[in-house]
């Protein structure tokens, strides 16, 4: 059986570099950076340019939550199986919305498949609280 806190912690880890690096490739356009916006980024209020935005900080924070819910996981009182499926549900989750996020930039419809990722992490969460919830 592997071990699945150390696995989502590393996953979390990856997540957050990549949203750093995201930010950082933002910031050269923002501000009148070095760079010219991309086309329907030009306005700091324009729709594509803050969903980007949006992505940028869910691919921090969703793999942060990530690491928190590995923190915990190994402890629950449920089966390994529902534990495995959490843990592949949270680091679907932490990469499915900021990608499509990103992908809404450029193709709106994206944000319609939205609800996969959605699901995925409800279902991690009703895991994490059924475990919780079952120790007291």
């Amino acid at each position: 059986m592997a071990n699945l806190s150390a696995i989502l912690i590393a996953f979390g880890w990856s997540g957050i570099v990549v949203g750093i690096m995201m930010g950082g490739l933002m910031g050269m356009y923002a501000f009148k950076g070095p760079f010219r916006a991309p086309k329907g980024h030009e306005n700091y209020t324009d729709l594509n340019r803050r969903m980007l935005r949006l992505a940028h900080i869910a691919f921090i924070m969703l793999p942060l939550i990530s690491m928190l819910y590995g923190m915990c996981i190994d402890d629950l009182a449920v089966s390994y199986i529902y534990k495995y499926y959490a843990v592949i549900c949270m680091m679907i989750l932490s990469v499915g919305i900021p990608v499509l996020l990103i992908a809404s930039c450029f193709y709106l419809p994206f944000k319609y498949v939205q609800v996969i990722p959605f699901s995925c992490g409800m279902y991690a969460l009703v895991v994490m609280a059924i475990g919780r919830v079952s120790a007291l």
